[in-house]
């Protein structure tokens, strides 16, 4: 996976019903581009998808000396991404970037509202991409297969489980792909102990969930990457401070800082991360039209273990060496077509 170097914060924060910051789009730059970001309602600072971009988009303007900004949401609805979508391009923002599942239905209103604004949206595969939109995507299995078949390498006879909000395609795929990858290592996965709230912004139900699974004997809980997910992954976090010989595998951004519950030591209830790299992706498509390239408008690009969007985290601390070289094996193992994961 990519590092990612941090450039300099914004310079000016403004209110603007939602919370609201841009640095503005006028003035000198060496593009003509002018970038936004609407966030959903976590803080950009939140150890995950929206920071993966944010950073990217930040390092970008580094090199690029272009224009960009932001608008935070404060509900997780579609009218309240449209009013940070508006805000952006009164602000002169011509590049729009919408990050997340939640953005499906803004993703497709934004595309047809601002036929010239070119948006991107990261994570997110909506019904359709019009040609002044980009769809990021990630080969979801993939990456649950090698944190499942490091799981359970390194845990060895652990009962897997998992929590997550809706049961939509890029959750079944990132499922499937972690329980062949624990079948894989020696373990074993029962279908029913990966169970779903149908709902992706609830943490209380998330939580609930997650401590019933405890109870139940699943000592290793795969956790979704929406904000249901971050419940369970809270009561994994808790048990384990406790002192309960528990894990959760987190998903999509690498969740060990989030999963922290001792600071000095740096022991954290995430053994590992499915992980895809939002910032890569989004750098890769980023960089191209920065350099005249927009192609990749108009359609899904998906990003796999080949092109170096999936994998585990750059620092897994609680995984063994050995683990860690079983998967490089394993990596070239699906990239030589010796596995094959499928989604069922």
């Amino acid at each position: 996976m990519h590092k990612r170097i941090l450039s300099l914060c914004l310079s000016a924060v403004l209110l603007f019903s939602l919370t609201l910051g841009l640095t503005g789009c006028s003035g000198s730059s060496k593009t003509d581009y002018c970038f936004g970001i609407v966030s959903d309602g976590n803080a950009l600072s939140d150890d995950h998808l929206n920071q993966g971009v944010w950073d990217a988009l930040r390092e970008l303007a580094d090199r690029y000396q272009f224009k960009y900004g932001y608008a935070r949401s404060q509900s997780n609805d579609t009218a309240a991404f449209m009013s940070g979508v508006d805000y952006l391009v009164g602000e002169g923002a011509n590049v729009i970037v919408l990050p997340g599942v939640l953005f499906a239905d803004t993703f497709l209103e934004a595309c047809a509202k601002y036929p010239d604004i070119y948006f991107i949206a990261v994570d997110c595969n909506p019904e359709s991409v019009p040609k002044n939109g980009a769809a990021i995507v990630f080969d979801k299995s993939q990456a649950g297969f090698l944190a499942g078949y490091a799981a359970a390498l390194e845990l060895g006879d652990a009962n897997f489980g998992g929590v997550f909000g809706k049961s939509d395609e890029a959750a079944l795929e990132l499922i499937s792909g972690f329980i062949q990858g624990v079948e894989q290592a020696g373990g074993r996965c029962e279908t029913s102990d990966f169970r779903f709230v149908d709902s992706r912004t609830s943490y209380p139900k998330g939580q609930q969930l997650a401590a019933t699974l405890f109870e139940e004997g699943i000592t290793c809980l795969l956790t979704g990457s929406d904000p249901t997910g971050m419940g369970a992954l809270a009561e994994a976090r808790t048990r384990r401070q406790a002192g309960d010989d528990i894990w959760a595998v987190t998903s999509d951004a690498d969740g060990h800082k989030t999963a922290l519950y001792d600071h000095e030591q740096n022991l954290s209830a995430s053994l590992t991360t499915a992980m895809c790299d939002y910032g890569y992706a989004f750098t890769c498509l980023a960089e191209r039209l920065l350099e005249g390239d927009d192609a990749f408008f108009g359609r899904t690009n998906l990003f796999d273990i080949t092109s170096n969007g999936v994998g585990l985290p750059d620092e897994n601390p609680h995984l063994s060496e050995d683990t860690l070289d079983a998967v490089v094996e394993a990596i070239e193992d699906i990239q030589s077509g010796k596995i094959i994961i499928t989604v069922k």
